[in-house]
């Protein structure tokens, strides 16, 4: 895995330098913006990390914008600390008011003579002073919707011939909003957190660090940071106590945390996803939610090579009352939250996904009790990923 090229865990390094490393970690690719976060030092925190995390999103979020204005301006493609000073500054530059802009160029030209190289700190600071004119004219009404909104044009595209141009343009709109953040617990709401309409759920404060409030208990898997909307597949699943339950796909045990409160401490819960490096997680989260009533074992395998003999040597139920099958999707319903998607996928990927999912459901299908029920959802607004999935399976 690549290393961060500054020490970010030095207390001399701000927010705004590590935000650069991680967007040019994030540019040469391999991994997800959300694992990137993950690997920031435990002891970087407060408003460093906060401030961080915000440019760090706010340049992927704002990229394809920036990059559509930045095109004319270089003669050749920048290398990726470049491209990576240029896109941070870029999403300050379109998130400030225009007394601020100066200060903003100022600063990413001093840091980019440590950051870059000195040769290349001329070229950031004349083409910095050229996004503003650029920006005004993407947030015209006739502009292009792709960089108006920062969205990548085929996907775009996709969208306005699936749905009227209003309701893509508002999806648009929402996609660009930063989203709440929310904090799922069963214990009393957090200093400074709010309290939601959805029972065990509380909105994190908007300004200021407050993650290592909450850090023992995130550790310890007494709370998930969630979004609300997750808890309407386990809802819909409606795992009664004293039932088998399957949860696919199912790290890092988010879901599972659900199942396993509607089970009320009896039952047995089993949670399976691919081997890897998020099992480990799930491993610590199911051993969490185990009781003495409770039995909850998580299992490594792939779902399409799963057998009931397989389930019986691990002396786990062949069959279930309930399967969720949260499957593996395009993400394009919660591009707001997760705004790399808009980077990764591409039109080819729809129908990758879907093809996988549809052979998900039917081998999920051979482990429910008859009469039994399955839950399948996704965070796609796809149709060939939900509806034609549903409709094809019943057939």
């Amino acid at each position: 895995m690549r290393s961060l090229k500054i020490n970010i865990s030095n207390n001399t390094n701000s927010g705004w330098d590590a935000a650069v490393a991680l967007t040019e970690a994030y540019l040469e690719g391999g991994q997800k913006a959300d694992q990137l976060l993950d690997r920031l030092p435990i002891d970087f925190t407060g408003g460093r990390r906060s401030t961080c995390q915000s440019l760090f999103l706010g340049a992927l979020r704002q990229g394809h914008r920036t990059r559509g204005a930045l095109k004319p301006l270089l003669r050749k493609a920048p290398r990726p600390v470049v491209e990576a000073i240029l896109l941070v500054a870029g999403f300050e530059i379109f998130d400030s008011p225009g007394d601020k802009i100066p200060k903003i160029i100022h600063h990413a030209v001093q840091r980019s003579k440590t950051l870059a190289k000195k040769a290349e700190s001329g070229m950031i600071n004349a083409v910095l002073r050229k996004l503003v004119p650029a920006f005004e004219a993407y947030a015209k009404d006739d502009a292009l919707l792709e960089l108006k909104y920062s969205h990548p044009e085929w996907l775009v595209n996709h969208w306005q011939e699936t749905m009227p141009t209003s309701d893509c343009e508002a999806l648009l709109k929402w996609n660009q909003q930063i989203p709440a953040t929310y904090l799922r617990t069963d214990a009393d709401a957090p200093e400074n957190f709010s309290v939601t309409e959805w029972q065990g759920f509380y909105k994190a404060p908007s300004k200021g660090p407050w993650l290592d409030s909450v850090r023992a208990e995130l550790e310890m898997g007494r709370a998930y940071i969630k979004d609300p909307s997750t808890r309407l597949a386990p809802q819909l699943l409606a795992a009664q106590p004293g039932e088998t339950i399957l949860d696919l796909c199912a790290a890092p045990g988010g879901k599972a945390f659900e199942i396993a409160q509607d089970l009320q401490g009896q039952g047995i819960l089993v949670a399976l996803d691919l081997p890897g490096e998020r099992m480990q997680r799930l491993d610590e989260n199911l051993k969490r939610l185990q009781t003495t009533g409770l039995k909850c074992e998580s299992f490594a395998h792939d779902l399409l090579t799963l057998s009931p003999q397989i389930l019986a040597k691990q002396g786990l139920p062949e069959t279930f009352d309930a399967i969720l099958l949260d499957a593996p999707c395009s993400n394009t319903g919660v591009i707001q939250r997760r705004t790399d998607v808009k980077w990764r996928l591409g039109a080819k990927d729809l129908k990758i996904c879907a093809n996988l999912q549809r052979t998900l459901i039917a081998a999920a299908a051979a482990f429910v009790k008859p009469g039994g029920r399955i839950v399948y959802s996704t965070c796609s607004i796809e149709r060939s990923e939900n509806a034609e999935q549903i409709e094809a399976f019943l057939k």
